[in-house]
């Protein structure tokens, strides 16, 4: 079984916002509030910027990691995200992302520092016809093999 990355996070925003990995972005955000906000927080997610991942659920999120643990509400999503402190990512690419209504994927594969690729598949609901807020989030994660 393999582990969601952890992500080095810091308690100071700037610093953590410092962090550019590499994102490449293969999929369509145009006029799609819905696949922007997906967009914004996978790229969050990649430069450990904790309150840009928060500031993409809603109070009571719902966020599933297969596997492992399910986590309620933004202050225990907080908790998790500042617990991810051991891997620092250096690139980002998102694949795919696909809306419907209120439900959301988005795909792609982080590669942390080290060279470790894992692909990544979170599949959302999100509060309200608008797309304003994540309320439900299940994520999925598989180790990429790299060839030598």
């Amino acid at each position: 079984m393999v582990s969601v990355p952890r992500i080095s996070t810091k308690t100071n925003r700037d610093m953590a916002l410092d962090r550019s990995p590499k994102v490449s972005i293969r999929a369509d955000c145009d006029g799609a509030p819905e696949k922007q906000l997906l967009r914004d927080l996978n790229i969050a997610f990649a430069r450990a910027d904790v309150d840009g991942i928060l500031a993409c659920f809603s109070d009571d999120i719902c966020w599933r990691i297969m596997g492992e643990t399910e986590i309620q509400g933004k202050m225990a999503a907080r908790a998790t995200l500042t617990a991810m402190a051991d891997l620092v990512i250096s690139e980002l690419v998102i694949h795919s992302i696909i809306t419907d209504g209120r439900e959301a994927a988005v795909s792609g594969v982080i590669t942390s520092e080290s060279g470790e690729s894992v692909a990544f598949c979170d599949v959302c609901q999100f509060a309200s016809s608008a797309g304003e807020a994540i309320k439900k989030m299940t994520s999925y994660t598989v180790a990429v093999k790299t060839e030598d």
